[in-house]
C-alpha cells in the first residue's frame, strides 16, 4: 500500500512539474508568478499563483516558484524599486530613508508609492524573466532537424551584418512561432516553387527561410524601413531577390506562388486591408497560397496583452494611427469571396501574443467548356 502510494506521488508530481512546459506556457507561467511576488499582496501570493495557474492553465510548480523573487534578499531593494518609481510616476519627490522621516503621514505616502510603483515593475522584471524563460525553454526543447538547419541558414545569410541587426534576426527567429508553421507547410511541399512575395518583409527573414534549398527562387519584398531593406539587401544579395522601400498598397505584385503579409494588415486602415487581400489573391497562381498574420480578438486577457502590446510598438514607432484588427469573420469572407480555401489557425507567440495564422489557397482553375 505505502509503495503505491509513493508510486502515485512521484507520478503525479512528475506530472505537475512537465505540465504546459512549452516555450509560450512557460513564459507566461514566470511573468504572472513574477508579478504576483512584486505587487504588495503579502500572505496570498502564492494563493494568488495557484489561482491564475488554474485559470490559465499553466504549470502550477513555475508559477509558484517565480513567486519567490519576494524573498528575504530581493524583498528591500523590491520594496525600494516600487516605492521610487511609484513616486517617480507621482511626480512627488523621492522620500528619504532615514528613522527620522518615519511618521504616519511620510508611511501613508510612501505605501501608496509601493502600491502604485509595484505594479509597473512587476510588469517590466515579469517580462524580462518571461523572455528568459521562453529562451531557455525553446534551447532545451527537443531539436526539430528541418527547422535547426533554416534557422542556420538563415542566420548564416546574415552573418555579415551589423552586429545588432543579425541579433535581432537571431532572436526572431527563436522567439517568433510563425517560422515553425512556415517550416512544417515548407516541409511538406504544400508551398511550391513559384516567386515568393514578402509584404512589409522588414530584414527579409521569411523571405530567406522559404529560399532554403532553393537558391535560385525568386524573391520579393518592400517595406518602409529603409534601413532593414538596406540589411536584407545586403543578406540576401547572393539569391535571387528584388527587395524595394515601398508602400505595400503600392506594391506591383507579380505572378507568385507564395504571398506573405506577417503583421503589417493593422496598419492599414479596413478598407485598404481588404483590398490588398484582393489583390494578392488574383496575383497568385493556381494552387498559390496567401499566409498571413493578425491579432487574435477573441481570446479575453490574451487579446488585451496582445493589443496593448501592439499600441507599446506603434508609440514606440512614432504612428500616426492607431493598429486596426478587423474580426475573423470579416477576413474569412474577404477571402472566400475571392474563390480561395481557408484555413485557420489560433496559436499563442512566446511573449506571450495571441494570433492568427490564415493559410489561404488558390484552386486550380476550372477547364474551360
Amino acid at each position: 500500500m505505502i509503495q503505491r502510494f509513493r508510486t502515485r506521488a512521484r507520478q503525479f508530481a512528475a506530472l505537475l512539474l512537465k505540465e504546459k512546459l512549452d516555450p509560450g506556457h512557460a513564459a507566461a507561467a514566470v511573468f504572472l508568478g513574477i508579478f504576483i511576488g512584486i505587487v504588495p499582496i503579502y500572505g496570498f501570493q502564492t494563493l494568488a499563483a495557484v489561482g491564475v495557474a488554474l485559470l490559465f492553465r499553466l504549470n502550477k510548480p513555475l508559477t509558484v516558484a517565480a513567486t519567490f523573487i519576494n524573498n528575504p534578499l530581493l524583498q528591500p531593494l523590491i520594496v525600494v524599486a516600487s516605492v521610487d518609481l511609484g513616486c517617480l510616476l507621482r511626480g512627488s519627490p523621492f522620500p528619504p530613508w532615514n528613522a527620522s522621516s518615519l511618521t504616519a503621514a511620510h508611511l501613508k505616502q510612501e505605501l501608496l508609492a509601493l502600491i502604485i510603483g509595484s505594479v509597473p515593475l512587476g510588469i517590466l522584471v515579469g517580462g524580462v524573466g518571461a523572455a528568459i524563460t521562453a529562451a531557455l525553454v525553446q534551447l532545451k526543447a527537443p531539436a526539430n532537424p528541418g527547422l535547426r538547419d533554416r534557422v542556420r541558414f538563415v542566420n548564416a545569410l546574415f552573418a555579415r551584418c551589423a552586429r545588432a541587426d543579425r541579433g535581432f534576426v537571431r532572436w526572431k527567429l527563436r522567439l517568433d512561432r510563425i517560422f515553425r508553421f512556415l517550416e512544417g507547410l515548407l516541409a511538406a511541399e504544400t508551398l511550391g516553387s513559384g516567386t515568393v512575395v514578402d509584404l512589409g518583409c522588414g530584414y527579409g527573414m521569411a523571405l530567406g527561410f522559404a529560399a532554403f534549398g532553393d537558391s535560385g527562387r525568386r524573391l520579393v519584398g518592400c517595406d518602409l524601413d529603409a534601413h532593414r531593406i538596406a540589411v536584407a539587401r545586403e543578406a540576401l544579395g547572393n539569391l535571387n531577390a528584388d527587395l524595394t522601400v515601398a508602400d505595400v498598397r503600392r506594391l506591383d505584385l507579380p505572378p507568385a506562388g507564395l504571398i506573405l503579409i506577417l503583421d503589417v494588415l493593422q496598419y492599414l486602415p479596413a478598407d485598404d486591408q481588404q483590398a490588398l487581400l484582393q489583390r494578392c489573391c488574383s496575383a497568385l497562381a493556381p494552387q498559390g497560397m496567401l499566409i498571413f498574420r493578425v491579432h487574435d480578438r477573441e481570446r479575453g486577457l490574451w487579446s488585451t496583452i496582445t493589443m496593448a502590446f501592439d499600441r507599446l510598438i506603434f508609440a514606440c514607432g512614432r504612428a500616426d494611427v492607431r493598429p486596426l484588427m478587423l474580426s475573423a469573420a470579416e477576413y474569412h469572407s474577404v477571402l472566400e469571396n475571392a474563390g480561395m480555401q481557408v484555413e485557420e489557425r489560433r496559436f499563442r507567440n512566446r511573449l506571450p501574443l495571441a494570433h492568427i495564422l490564415f493559410i489561404a489557397k488558390k484552386p486550380l482553375a476550372e477547364p474551360a467548356p
